[in-house]
């Protein structure tokens, strides 16, 4: 194979992109296969993409997910016979591939209990951290108005394959934001109230921030001190930096971007907490 054909190959073979470390806000999410819709994988054997391999599975009855041990191939047990999916040959972990079979694998999971992703809202409501350092992002699903996971969990790995809803920028009646924003907070409420892992964060020691939920006056009071804490805190790495910046001339244009960054930071917190304590 010549350089220029191996560089052609190169630039045609799909970017995974992931959830990676960066914040979520809060509110609801859809689903969107479009980044990960092209990507090899392996059917049985022969070569697919994830898009044929999600709609050949979505077509049939599934019997039985896998349990999810496997890196790099996944059966699945069908009315039609075992699909196996797995990365093509020679990748895996260290590609990406083996989160896309994870997310695959949860995707199916949800068709074989009834559940229409493309259909289903996903909801952030934190993250946490597992015993190796990996963040995972943590959304409840609402299908046909009702939860039906408290806890879908995404690893900073996986595939980006949630968007956040939006309202059209124009839409047909003039109250549709107004019932999209009053849905959301029904079904956050309709979280924190009735759902363990809710009513498991409500009641946590450590106070996480809630979304969209009125909590007692006691617990709104310790919410708003918390946040008030991260802003003061997040306002002294803004300003350590500049002070490092006039007491040693010549770090200041690393202190700069520290300052700049700290002060995005901060900025990007206060409007995520703006309705904290209201």
């Amino acid at each position: 194979m010549s350089a220029n054909e191996a560089s052609a190959i190169a630039q045609t073979k799909p970017e995974l992109s992931t959830f990676g470390r960066e914040r979520l806000a809060p509110g609801a999410y859809y689903l969107d296969l479009e980044a990960v819709a092209a990507f090899p994988l392996k059917d049985n054997g022969q070569p697919s993409t994830f898009a044929d391999v999600y709609r050949k599975l979505t077509g049939v009855k599934i019997l039985k997910v896998p349990d999810g041990f496997s890196l790099y191939e996944d059966t699945f047990e069908t009315d039609a016979g075992e699909i196996t999916v797995s990365a093509e040959s020679g990748q895996g972990y260290s590609s990406g591939q083996a989160f896309l079979l994870s997310v695959l694998r949860n995707l199916i999971d949800l068709h074989k209990d009834g559940i229409y992703p493309h259909g289903a809202r996903w909801f952030y409501y934190g993250h946490d951290w597992s015993c190796d350092g990996d963040e995972i992002f943590l959304f409840f699903l609402v299908h046909d108005g009702k939860i039906v996971r408290e806890r879908f969990s995404f690893m900073h790995c996986d595939p980006r394959v949630l968007t956040k809803y939006k309202v059209d920028d124009k839409p047909i009646w003039r109250s549709e934001p107004y019932e999209n924003e009053a849905w959301e907070t029904y079904c956050y409420r309709k979280f924190y109230m009735e759902t363990l892992a809710g009513q498991l964060m409500v009641l946590r020691p450590d106070e996480p921030i809630l979304y969209n939920y009125n909590r007692a006056a006691s617990d709104v009071t310790r919410d708003v001190e918390f946040v008030t804490r991260i802003k003061i805190y997040r306002f002294l790495w803004v300003a350590v930096p500049l002070l490092a910046a006039i007491a040693f001339p010549e770090l200041k244009p690393y202190m700069a971007v520290v300052a700049a960054a700290s002060l995005v930071d901060l900025l990007w917190r206060c409007w995520v907490t703006r309705k904290i304590g209201r």
